[in-house]
């Protein structure tokens, strides 16, 4: 009896194959497993990260659909915030009507379906408008502050005839814009007049970009602020280079369109010097840096400022008394009218070698100003 043969015995895990060809088969099973198991756990994050987005969008998606339903519920279907009540407060002369229909507010309307950056936009389209403010006020309240702008001068023509006439004048703010008022308060009559323009080339709401009519301006604010020093009444600037001023005693005084504030310094020192004479300024140049150039109105008539001859009364029947009055009335007029002449013959003696407008040159010792 043959003995039975020993089955082959199965290599190690760690032992080398003694075939080349079996390497490589072993190595393409391995591969395939792997890439199989890849394969599989690739799959499964995809599907896992794309039921999460699914959730995701789902949840957003229904958020924003539940908030969208409560804010038309709650809020802009809610009869409680309809418009009802505008509150319009404004310290110039704009009526509710204008501020309105400016703002296209209309009660009866949801107060959140209002657009207040386009209400306020219109409002500060309106010339007279300088600040605008528009809040809500729940539940049905809308509030509107306005600011307007301050006219401090009027502008007219070539000439200063009064504005309130003309309706071509317009009103100017400190800021140079151009205005125009419906119902100008009282106020306005008394403000300056900057005359010598040429008013039809301006429409409302423009800007004045001049420099002789921002000196003006200038001119208005600083005596302005100190009004017992100086008033204006209006200024001329057609000529362009300086400013022809006529202040509240009808003077006329040219200032240069700088150092304004200088300028009514060396003004003031004039007057000052001027007022002891008791002498009237009738024009003065303020563009001379020393010996300013000044005349003087004429002094009043003596003759028309002599007391008239008495009437006779009743009681003055006496004809001697009444003959001594009348002769003691006319040695004083012409002792006054002989006066006047005298002073009128010193007057052309003094002055006749002077060009005919200056009267005067007052020296006005100031420092001059470095250039």
């Amino acid at each position: 009896m043959k003995p039975r043969p020993k089955p082959a015995l199965a290599p190690a895990r760690n032992m080398r194959l003694s075939s080349r060809k079996q390497r490589k088969q072993q190595h393409l099973l391995d591969v395939k497993v792997r890439y199989r198991a890849a394969t599989r756990q690739r799959n499964r994050r995809a599907l896992a990260w794309c039921s999460g987005l699914l959730l995701f969008c789902v949840a957003v998606g229904g958020a924003i659909y539940g908030g969208r339903e409560a804010f038309q519920r709650y809020f802009w279907q809610n009869p409680e915030y309809k418009l009802s009540e505008v509150d319009i407060h404004t310290d110039g002369s704009l009526t509710r009507e204008q501020i309105v229909g400016a703002t296209n507010i209309q009660e009866g309307r949801n107060i959140f379906a209002l657009n207040l950056s386009a209400a306020r936009k219109g409002l500060m389209a309106l010339p007279l408008v300088d600040r605008a403010e528009i809040q809500r006020i729940l539940p049905h309240t809308i509030s509107i502050d306005i600011v307007e702008r301050k006219p401090v001068a009027w502008v007219t023509g070539p000439d200063d005839a009064d504005p309130g006439a003309d309706a071509a004048a317009f009103l100017i703010d400190h800021n140079a814009i151009l205005l125009r008022v419906k119902n100008p308060s009282p106020d306005y009559y008394h403000l300056p007049v900057i005359c010598g323009l040429q008013v039809d080339n301006y429409e409302e709401g423009g800007t004045v970009d001049l420099p002789e009519v921002r000196a003006a301006l200038e001119l208005i604010r600083l005596t302005g602020e100190n009004p017992a020093r100086y008033q204006v009444r209006s200024i001329d600037v057609s000529k362009g280079y300086c400013l022809v001023v006529t202040d509240e005693r009808h003077a006329k005084i040219t200032f240069p369109l700088d150092d304004l504030a200088s300028q009514l310094d060396r003004l003031a020192l004039l007057y000052a010097n001027v007022d002891g004479n008791r002498q009237e300024i009738q024009t003065v140049n303020l563009l001379v840096q020393r010996n300013i150039p000044v005349t003087f109105a004429p002094p009043p008539d003596p003759v028309l400022s002599a007391p008239a001859l008495p009437s006779a009364s009743p009681a003055a029947s006496d004809p001697a008394l009444a003959a001594a009055k009348k002769s003691q009335f006319l040695s004083t007029k012409k002792a006054a009218a002989r006066k006047s002449q005298l002073l009128h013959k010193s007057t052309v003696a003094l002055y006749h070698e002077v060009e005919p407008t200056i009267r005067r040159a007052i020296p006005v010792f100031t420092p001059i100003p470095q250039t």
